[in-house]
């Protein structure tokens, strides 16, 4: 079996945190974690190599703890010379840690707890989970993961014009279905490549506990169903939806959709389950609100390349084999639990 790393050897910037990327840092000095850092990042700027981390958690284990992969803003780590030298770096952020030809630029985003969330120490379930594959992968890769809160944008252009070549968290349609497809579920086939699934969630309609009980998804017709902003419409195109049969409205996060029905604003939303259960505690709606059962589904996320980059099968590879490695290490399993541990326990 390969022997598989679960330390993050990437590079993981923050267009969020440029400020603070853009300082330089001294070796045999203290420096105070900052929104968007990684050890790996940390140690780019520090040395000008970003495969040097592994000093700086050596002098920090007591602080950081037994994951290298988590630093939190605020914690003030040690910097060590290398060789013990006493010496200041001359690298800035903004030298390029790796070839830009062989770079995997990685675009990712916030505001949708427990999967994609920017303060959170390694952004989210689903981005931690890519890095981890990214790092695990058979063929070492090089990296980069820049947070653009504009997920409407992700897609295209970014992706599409290659200013970014992978995308986390999208939905995949039915491609082998054609005939079925609507108007988005089209263009994802047409123009993007999709991973091995990243990670299952369960998603349920939820609108007010006094509505009779939906059993059939056509029984949604006439409705308006809110999703968050920018958010695929891919699982209505799966149900037979077309936004002629319904009014979609938007929520500016998963989250709000569960208050949209609770304000008369929305018939019905459309959130995984994990998000809406958080939401309806804090909101203390439990008898208020209600799942139909028998809309509830299983689906699937996943990393997305352009068909037009020509790198996109090399891209695909190394992600899909990460993916095989971490979870048969176990790291995959641990990661999943940790997260959704945390996020229960923070908002239940």
């Amino acid at each position: 079996m390969q022997n598989v790393t679960v330390l993050l050897a990437g590079t993981a910037v923050s267009l969020l945190a440029s400020t603070a990327s853009a300082q330089s840092i001294s070796c045999n000095a203290e420096y105070t974690v900052a929104s968007g850092d990684f050890l790996s990042g940390i140690a780019s700027r520090a040395y000008g190599n970003l495969n040097n981390f592994t000093v700086i958690y050596d002098a920090n284990r007591d602080v950081i703890g037994p994951n290298p992969g988590i630093i939190r803003v605020g914690q003030q780590l040690f910097i060590p010379c290398l060789g013990g030298a006493d010496v200041q770096a001359t690298v800035a952020s903004d030298a390029p840690a790796s070839d830009e030809d062989t770079l995997v630029r990685v675009v990712t985003a916030s505001g949708w707890r427990p999967f994609l969330d920017e303060s959170d120490p390694q952004g989210g379930l689903l981005t931690e989970i890519v890095e981890l594959a990214l790092v695990n992968a058979d063929d070492q890769v090089d990296y980069r993961i820049d947070f653009i809160n504009d997920i409407g944008a992700h897609l295209d252009p970014l992706i599409a014009n290659q200013a970014y070549d992978l995308g986390i968290g999208q939905l995949q349609p039915a491609c082998s279905d054609t005939a079925q497809l609507g108007e988005e579920s089209k263009f994802l086939c047409d123009n993007f490549s999709f991973s091995d699934p990243i990670y299952e969630e369960v998603f349920g309609y939820y609108s007010a506990a006094s509505d009779a009980e939906y059993t059939d998804h056509q029984a949604l017709v006439g409705k308006t169903i809110c999703r968050a902003a920018d958010y695929t419409l891919v699982p209505l195109e799966a149900a037979n939806l077309s936004q002629s049969d319904v009014t979609v409205v938007r929520a500016p996060d998963a989250s709000s959709c569960i208050d949209f029905v609770m304000t008369g604003d929305a018939d019905v939303a459309l959130v995984a389950i994990e998000v809406a259960d958080a939401r309806i505690a804090g909101l203390g709606v439990q008898d208020s609100i209600q799942m139909h059962e028998d809309l509830s589904y299983i689906d699937f996320f996943h990393a997305t390349v352009s068909k037009d980059n020509p790198r996109s099968a090399d891209i695909l590879a190394s992600v899909n084999d990460g993916l095989k490695n971490i979870k048969e290490s176990g790291l995959w399993f641990q990661t999943v639990r940790r997260h959704m541990s945390d996020f229960r326990q923070n908002n239940g």
